[in-house]
């Protein structure tokens, strides 16, 4: 509770505030300062927006404004104590208080009505000398003064702000040129895709492997080559048409059926002779051959048999001597006796061999190896056979022959 000097110190507090504002003349214009002072003496500013008046006539002041009037505090009632007032807390006690938070705030003063902007004339324009030229140079030297850098810093800077030349605009092509140079796109790729498969079969036809042409095999070397067709006696007649143009002196010419490298067929057994079975079935004609040799100023046929066993064909060829010269007297035909009389040599031209001929198979001995030769006394032969080794048998018309055939072998089979 209050005590009563705290009431009448109260008291005289407002009483001296309403002194010193009875004293002082009436402001007509509130301030923020005065409302400071105002509150810092424990009143409360008046806060109400002034009333607008007319504007007075001219040469008229305004009247004074009515100085604001504080209500009187209400008595304290008897039986309450009376609480101090809150201009008197603010009289007493000191600044910061805990209690200035409680104090009422003062309302937001009304915002005054904007006044319309009145125009101000423009500036006057000074009339005094030429105006100065503001220059490249001058803005140049200010730029490198406030940056403080190398000339060549700022020009590549203003180089690096200029705005890019903008690339100019192509006309717009109607859709015609766009198809054209569709079509002659798809040309290009045509044409190109045709010279590279041109290239590519020249290429493979340069560079593919050539295969030799198939030919007759030989077991020994031959100067020439020919082929003669038919079988039997058309076989025959082809050899002895061949003989007609023999080879060259000490050549040898290979003959062979067409068709011989893939049919394996050879010439002897072509013929058909009427052979031993024996000597037939052991003959290997893939590997053997037919062919005619030129030698001692004679061309003659001769035959170069591939034998499985020398036995079996030594046998043959025995069984095969009492019928051999005339089987192949087309082919190795004997000599012709001497002409006793005109009518007489006309008779011994023929092929056939002569009844009392003195003609028969001996044994010899022909470039080292064992020949049996079909001839007479002189030593006049007409066809002769050996085994060069156990598996190859030579068939030849005189020794000559035989030995430049054996030769050949002895060549061909050489380590």
């Amino acid at each position: 509770m209050d005590t009563p000097d705290a009431h009448i110190s109260t008291d005289d507090a407002e009483k001296e505030l309403d002194r010193e504002l009875a004293g002082k003349p009436k402001k007509y214009i509130r301030t923020y300062a005065g409302d400071l002072e105002t509150l810092r003496r424990g009143g409360v500013p008046d806060l109400a927006p002034l009333p607008e008046e007319p504007p007075p006539k001219s040469g008229a002041l305004p009247p004074p404004a009515p100085a604001p009037e504080h209500p009187p505090a209400p008595a304290p009632s008897p039986r309450e104590p009376r609480m101090p007032s809150l201009g008197a807390f603010h009289t007493i006690r000191e600044p910061g208080h805990p209690l200035d938070l409680l104090a009422p705030r003062p309302p937001a003063p009304a915002p005054a009505a904007e006044a319309p902007p009145v125009p101000q004339p423009p500036a006057p324009v000074p009339s005094e000398g030429p105006t100065p030229i503001h220059t490249y140079a001058e803005d140049f030297t200010s730029r490198v003064k406030e940056t403080n850098a190398s000339p060549v810093t700022v020009l590549a800077a203003e180089q690096d702000a200029a705005p890019a030349p903008s690339a100019p605009e192509a006309p717009p092509r109607g859709a015609g040129a766009g198809l054209w140079y569709v079509a002659a796109g798809v040309l290009l790729l045509v044409a190109g895709a045709a010279g590279a498969s041109v290239a590519y079969t020249r290429y493979r036809a340069e560079t593919a492997p050539v295969a030799p042409a198939p030919v007759a095999s030989a077991p020994i070397f031959v100067d020439e080559r020919a082929q003669v067709s038919g079988a039997g006696a058309a076989l025959a007649q082809a050899i002895s048409d061949s003989l007609s143009h023999p080879p060259a002196a000490g050549a040898v010419r290979l003959l062979s059926l067409a068709g011989a490298t893939t049919t394996g067929a050879s010439v002897f057994s072509a013929l058909a002779l009427p052979a031993p079975d024996i000597l037939l079935r052991n003959i290997n004609a893939s590997s053997s051959m037919a062919g005619i040799v030129n030698e001692a100023g004679a061309a003659s046929p001769f035959f170069i048999l591939s034998v499985a066993s020398y036995r079996d064909t030594l046998a043959g060829m025995l069984s095969w001597e009492a019928t051999m010269p005339r089987d192949l007297a087309p082919l190795f035909p004997p000599p012709a006796p001497a002409a006793t009389s005109a009518a007489t040599s006309a008779a011994t031209t023929t092929n056939a061999l002569p009844v009392n001929a003195p003609l028969s198979f001996r044994d010899e001995v022909v470039a080292n190896h064992d020949v049996r030769v079909y001839g007479d006394a002189a030593g006049d032969s007409t066809l002769l056979y050996g085994y060069w080794n156990p598996s190859t048998l030579v068939i030849a018309r005189d020794a000559a022959a035989f030995t430049e055939l054996v030769n050949r072998l002895a060549t061909s089979r050489a380590p």
